[in-house]
């Protein structure tokens, strides 16, 4: 097949032309293709974003023309108008399309030079951060930029290889939203090959208490970050200051600013204490199970000040400490301090998961209220949470994103050329009146999304104020999705009808891909259980069905946040992303992320909502929203 670029001189948009044996030239328009969406994600996006501007494209082809790249199933060749998109979905022929998302703020689709990469399963995310390449772990550094109001994302890095190894760098992007992540040069790499900058922190030196800044450098971009080298004989605490707003950094010559001796000592965060006019910092002694507390003036001379030790679940060893004072859902002007410590391995579901604590902080001692470990996420795919220095406030003040995978297996997923994506952004409060059961409340972490889509589109209803029988299921047709959906389910359980323990009395919604119905995710409600379960096993990819890692099925127990008229009302909210979902349950008091796995190009085509016991469920509101 021959491609050129050809100018259409009677339109102001530059078309591409396919040439080849067995059938015409076609004109193609060209559209925005955010990051590697399956082809039929495509479809959709294209029938909702602009046609980008004939000298933009012309530059972008002349710089950068590995941006084409070839499909392997037969497309549709698009005519210049836009209505006629979904006619044409059943084209047989062969044809081109390109990514131009650096244009616009996305990633242009990059080759993979990793030998023994798998290509299994490519379809990205949309709004959820991958790399453009290589291996992702851990976020760092996690700042807001008020003077040109954009975020600031940090994280484990090897550019690489498609596993963890070193040398490991921070990676870096930026976003104006926390939704649409822009990738950046690498910020920080280590001094050696053998060696890591591991995770840690960032924060706003506003009054240069470190001197590292003169007048010119705005107090609001007077970044530094606070980082482990990691080397085989030690773990130790570097500093390194940005003049440009977090693009690049300057190691600071006398580095260490904190060392102990030890090949596990690592994980700094550090924030300032405005009580004490102090820098804080929390890092891991991970396997003496200690999350040492120090303090600084300067952020190069520390104090070492306590220890919050062997509290929790102990696993393996401690990771990514944490430290944040967080509101209370009712009264957003009382707040308490929360510690957050990640767990790796020696999860309850296995691998790597997040504890944390709620209690007071006088400055130098973190005392918790009681001796409960409570979980931050229930799903498989959430770890190494990290919270942001500083925020915007319309955002709220405790805001924090996490790596959505988990070691057990994170170096198999089929993906390629990436591994590894992030979390939402999730805004935390504290609901002081969570009830944990019918005669207990307790202080309960909850989490918000952040989502921004500027052109989502509206919610479809699809089951108002019924009630659910085995005859009336409900089916609703996905063929024009993304791969990305929100859906919002409220339902209530008939506490008056009397269910055989034997019966599997369940409300369930089942995902299933469009080319291939045979994959789907199945998730829903089973009264017995009083749990939320999610089947994520039916899908054809080999990794699924041969890790024994990936765990299948899961679930979560889910109380009611409502009784009126012999009905127990539940809430969930899900958003489904090509390859990982994050479940909602009752407004964020209880989480739970998974990713999942398809065969590529499989999109989601359906969702049924059925039950196997009449007139059990009554449905209050199901309804779903493509965010594109």
């Amino acid at each position: 097949m021959e491609v050129s670029g050809k100018t259409d001189e009677e339109c102001d948009y530059k078309s591409l032309y396919v040439m080849s044996k067995t059938f015409k030239v076609r004109p193609m328009f060209a559209y925005y293709h955010h990051r590697d969406v399956s082809f039929r994600g495509m479809l959709k996006r294209l029938c909702l974003t602009k046609m980008l501007p004939k000298g933009s494209i012309v530059n972008h082809l002349e710089e950068r023309f590995d941006d084409f790249f070839f499909l392997d199933f037969d497309p549709i060749i698009l005519p210049p108008e836009k209505k006629h998109i979904n006619r044409y979905k059943q084209a047989k022929q062969k044809a081109i399309f390109f990514s131009l998302t650096k244009l616009i703020g996305g990633r242009k689709r990059a080759k993979s030079s990793f030998p023994g990469a798998t290509n299994e399963t490519s379809d990205r995310p949309l709004v959820h951060f991958t790399p453009n390449k290589g291996w992702m772990n851990d976020p760092n550094g996690l700042w807001y930029d008020e003077k040109d109001a954009k975020w600031h994302l940090y994280f484990q890095y090897n550019p690489n290889d498609t596993v963890w190894g070193t040398p490991l760098f921070w990676g870096h992007a930026t976003s104006d939203d926390l939704t649409n992540w822009e990738d950046q040069p690498i910020a920080i790499a280590p001094k050696r090959n053998d060696s890591g900058a591991f995770s840690g922190s960032m924060v706003v030196d506003y009054n240069n208490t470190s001197g590292f800044f003169n007048d010119t450098i705005d107090p609001r971009q007077r970044c530094v970050a606070i980082w482990t080298y990691n080397t085989p004989e030690s773990e130790e605490q570097y500093i390194s200051y940005s003049l440009d707003g977090g693009y690049t950094f300057t190691e600071y010559q006398k580095n260490p600013v904190l060392a102990a001796n030890s090949t596990q000592f690592r994980d700094p965060k550090v924030f300032w204490y405005e009580p004490s006019q102090k820098w804080i910092m929390t890092a891991a002694k991970s396997q003496d199970y200690k999350i040492e507390i120090y303090s600084s003036d300067d952020l190069k001379s520390w104090k070492l000040e306590s220890a919050f030790a062997n509290e929790g679940f102990l696993g393996y060893q401690y990771e990514c400490p944490g430290l944040i004072e967080v509101p209370t859902e009712q009264d957003p002007s009382k707040s308490y301090w929360v510690m957050f410590i990640s767990i790796n391995p020696g999860a309850p579901a296995g691998g790597s998961f997040n504890q944390y604590f709620v209690g007071s902080f006088n400055g130098t001692h973190f005392e918790a209220f009681d001796n409960q470990s409570r979980v931050v996420d229930f799903g498989k795919d959430y770890y190494a949470l990290q919270t942001f220095f500083n925020t915007d406030p319309t955002y709220g003040s405790a805001l924090g994103i996490a790596w959505a995978s988990n070691w057990e297996y994170s170096a198999f997923v089929p993906t390629n050329p990436w591994r590894s994506s992030m979390s939402l952004v999730r805004k935390f409060s504290l609901n002081t009146e969570y009830q944990a059961n019918p005669e207990t409340e307790l202080i309960n972490l909850k989490a918000e999304p952040i989502l921004n889509i500027s052109n989502a589109g509206p919610w479809s209803r699809f089951a108002t104020n019924t009630t659910l029988t085995k005859a009336n299921s409900y089916n609703v047709d996905l063929s024009n999705s993304t791969g990305t959906l929100e859906f919002e389910l409220v339902y209530a359980v008939n506490t008056t009808q009397t269910i055989s323990k034997s019966v599997f009395a369940d409300l369930s919604l089942w995902f299933k891909g469009l080319e291939d119905p045979e994959e789907y995710l199945r998730m829903g409600f089973e009264v017995s259980a009083s749990s939320f379960f999610l089947d994520r096993g039916n899908s054809k990819v080999k990794f699924v069905k041969e890790n024994p890692y990936f765990t299948n099925r899961m679930s979560v127990n889910n109380q009611p946040f409502k009784s009126e008229n012999d009905l127990s009302y539940y809430k969930v909210y899900g958003l489904l992303d090509q390859n990982i979902l994050e479940l909602y349950f009752n407004d964020g008091d209880v989480v739970s992320t998974n990713t999942y796995f398809m065969t590529t190009g499989n999109a989601l085509g359906s969702v049924n909502m059925t039950t196997g016991v009449d007139n059990l469920f009554y449905i209050d509101k199901f309804q779903v929203r493509e965010p594109f």
